[in-house]
């Protein structure tokens, strides 16, 4: 048998009678401290929230037990001390408080000597464990001025309506009545200034730093079920989280991206991160790809903070899909590069594949990590060539020829060896660029295939027609989020409803496109809103082209890459990769990555006559 594990749990006590509490101090919180065996624990809860402000002035009195599962342990001695906590946590604790019965929660301030370093990398190798075995996770997004007004009338709204937690599709008709009336929805006068203070309620709930904080998505994720604690408010969590996803899809239709108040919220992209991890956890779906470990962290580069950089790894251990050999362990002692370069390799190592290089884009951020290693503390400068699960791509350059062991003899941790074939060089570069993504913009205005395509025809060596550039600038719907979605590209239809998207957009805004849950009898209304569901999905995948450029190799072939790729850049296939890759050399230097690109007729293994390449020719590449 294994060494049991042992963690500590907290037994928050009610108030002290004794005590009458005094508006001008800060009441003193008492509890008391065991340990437990993590095999088999009492009845507990987790608490997920954010430390706050650093600053730890708030008292919290601990009586020390030393006892594991009620059975002494002769190696502790029993003491009381008082310990400062955040403002942010004492608040939960008096809110956690129960009146007159203890309550067993795990809290990670309290529960984990922060200052032991030891200690802290074998309990946060465990935290998904113990959030996983916890009855239910309490989620504390902080106090609220928020009026009982607009508290009572969320919660009856809620209760009303017919809630799926375990199902993506929740918004039934009467469900959106429901939430119309809530929030005002195209109401006027007093009930809609009644309406947009509650919205704004609910937008300042998903401006809470819990929402961008990375430990977030392992808390509630792998919980069994959890409650929001939002002020006074108490919810269940999945609810919660569908009525904040409600509401944002309906203020969204009233007033379009450019004036919501919900979209530019700072959890608006993390909450939907959470509910999509959430619900891929629940329905067991999160086993069904490979690089769900990559796939999560991706999601969260650049949505989520952490205040040690280590984090943006170690936070998201929970979804380690790494083979026996390659697992990831904290520790903190390691410095930043070495954490990245590492959780990188034996990611590469354990699937086999290439899939990280998607990540390893930087742009023009400064840093001393390796070319191809992420650095998984900034967000992307661009998207990458893939759906947001990293395994699931329909793209195979490299004809599924799995890669070698990234690492050799006389190779350190902060080399990669791959292996490969050069098939061509960048010779010129489109100087239209694309460095922003506005959803109000048409597709006429994110392409600009009227002023690309002069450009790619006019060079020497292209065949291209408006059907290859309009299908190399979507990159075949790349940026899809469901595979299922890209796999019937059609290059003449795109260009059909590229053309015709001015009468599209007429008709939309006219009425005659029928809304997505409505049938339509009329043979013309029913064209129309096929054509417009594939307009609005190629206007969604559209952005895939900011910050990237078109370019034409030496052999005439048409792809987009990252706008940081130079004349003279090579082009390789390399084993593993889904997607060929932009290498560069110095001369008498090392190879170093670039970026990952679309190249047109090379992203599925096709064979190109004087051009092949075979796994039995690879080359070896070593990128610094």
């Amino acid at each position: 048998m294994g060494k049991e594990i042992i963690f500590k749990l907290l037994n928050l006590l009610p108030p002290d009678p004794g005590t009458s509490p005094n508006p001008t101090e800060r009441p003193i919180v008492r509890c008391e401290l065991f340990q437990e065996y993590l095999s088999h624990p009492p009845k507990y809860e987790a608490l997920s929230y954010t430390w706050g402000s650093t600053i730890q002035d708030c008292p919290v009195q601990i009586h020390f037990i030393p006892f594991v599962s009620g059975t002494p342990n002769t190696r502790l001695v029993a003491n009381t001390k008082t310990v400062y906590v955040t403002k942010h946590l004492h608040a939960a604790l008096l809110e956690l408080q129960q009146p007159t019965v203890p309550r067993l929660v795990w809290i990670d301030q309290l529960c984990i000597n922060q200052a032991d370093p030891q200690e802290r990398n074998e309990q946060v190798s465990i935290m998904a464990d113990i959030y996983r075995k916890a009855e239910r996770t309490v989620v504390w997004l902080g106090e609220t001025t928020m009026l009982e007004d607009d508290r009572r009338a969320i919660v009856q709204a809620t209760e009303r309506m017919n809630f799926r937690p375990v199902e993506r599709e929740w918004s039934e008709a009467r469900d959106q009545d429901i939430l119309k009336d809530l929030i005002g929805f195209k109401a006027e006068g007093e009930s809609r200034e009644l309406g947009q203070r509650r919205r704004q309620v609910l937008a300042d709930a998903l401006n809470r730093p819990w929402f961008t904080r990375a430990w977030v998505f392992q808390e509630v994720v792998v919980a069994k079920s959890g409650i929001v604690l939002y002020g006074s408010l108490e919810m269940d969590m999945d609810i919660f989280v569908n009525l904040l996803d409600g509401v944002c899809n309906l203020d969204l239709q009233e007033v379009g991206a450019a004036r919501s108040m919900m979209r530019p919220s700072k959890g608006y992209r993390p909450m939907f991160a959470i509910r999509e991890a959430r619900f891929e956890s629940r329905n067991g779906l999160s086993s069904a790809y490979k690089g769900r470990f990559l796939s999560t962290v991706w999601q969260a580069m650049g949505n989520v903070d952490a205040t040690n950089p280590r984090d943006k790894v170690y936070a998201f251990l929970a979804f380690s899909d790494l083979e026996a050999g390659s697992e990831i362990s904290p520790s903190y002692e390691l410095p930043v590069r070495s954490v990245y370069a590492d959780a990188t390799l034996k990611s590469m190592r354990s699937l086999r594949s290439l899939d990280a290089l998607q990540l390893a884009l930087k742009g023009d951020s400064s840093t001393d990590l390796p070319s191809w290693v992420p650095d998984f503390s900034r967000p992307l400068p661009s998207l990458p060539f893939m759906t947001h699960n990293v395994g699931s791509s329909n793209f195979c350059a490299s004809r599924k020829i799995p890669c070698p062991n990234p690492t050799g003899p006389g190779l350190d941790k902060h080399t990669l060896a791959v292996h490969g074939r050069i098939i061509s060089t960048v010779s010129s570069i489109c100087p239209i660029s694309f460095p922003t993504f506005e959803p109000s913009q048409t597709l006429h205005e994110s392409l600009k295939l009227e002023d690309i395509a002069p450009w790619v025809i006019s060079h020497p060596k292209s065949p291209h027609d408006h059907n290859t550039i309009l299908r190399t600038l979507l990159a075949e719907g790349a940026a899809a989020d469901d595979t299922s979605d890209n796999k019937n590209w059609d290059s003449t239809e795109g260009l059909k409803v590229y053309q015709n998207g001015s009468t599209l957009l007429e008709a939309y805004r006219a009425g005659h496109v029928p809304a997505p849950n409505r049938s339509s009898d009329s043979p013309t209304a029913r064209a129309l809103k096929v054509q417009y569901r594939y307009y609005s999905w190629m206007k969604k995948v559209s952005e895939i082209v900011v910050r990237k450029r078109m370019f034409v190799t030496n052999d005439g072939d048409l792809g987009l890459a990252y706008e940081g790729i130079r004349e003279g850049d090579k082009i390789g296939v390399l084993l593993g990769s889904r997607t060929p890759t932009v290498l560069r050399k110095a001369e008498g230097g090392p190879w170093r990555f670039v970026a990952q690109c679309y190249l047109d007729g090379w992203m599925r293994g096709e064979v190109h006559e004087g051009r092949d390449w075979t796994e039995e020719r690879a080359e070896s590449f070593v990128l610094v």
